[in-house]
């Protein structure tokens, strides 16, 4: 009876120390994520982004020979066109970018 009673309070005191354990975790790591700067670009896709870094843009759907359909983003202004709304210089170079392989600029 006396080992039955000292296992039973073993365990609750097992229980308590584990619970107090995860509470004092618990509350570290909420403190440590508050203090995480959010990137203010989480959640934007890549027009939004171009945009809100004073860059005109416009968005193209490109069907190829194959039938895939591209989605394709152009900047025709420089950036200080962009800003005095001047008219878009002419024969300017093309310049490509591809993203990385499995990627996309949708998300």
């Amino acid at each position: 009876m006396l080992m039955q009673y000292a296992s039973g309070r073993l365990q609750v005191w097992v229980l308590v120390l584990l619970l107090s354990a995860g509470l004092i975790c618990s509350s570290s790591e909420v403190a440590a994520v508050d203090e995480i700067a959010v990137d203010p670009d989480v959640g934007k896709n890549t027009p939004e982004i171009i945009a809100a870094r004073g860059y005109d843009v416009e968005t193209h759907k490109v069907t190829t020979s194959d039938g895939y359909i591209l989605t394709m983003h152009r900047l025709p202004k420089s950036y200080d066109e962009s800003q005095s709304g001047a008219a878009a210089a002419t024969n300017k170079p093309a310049v490509l970018l591809q993203h990385g392989i499995i990627e996309s600029s949708f998300a």
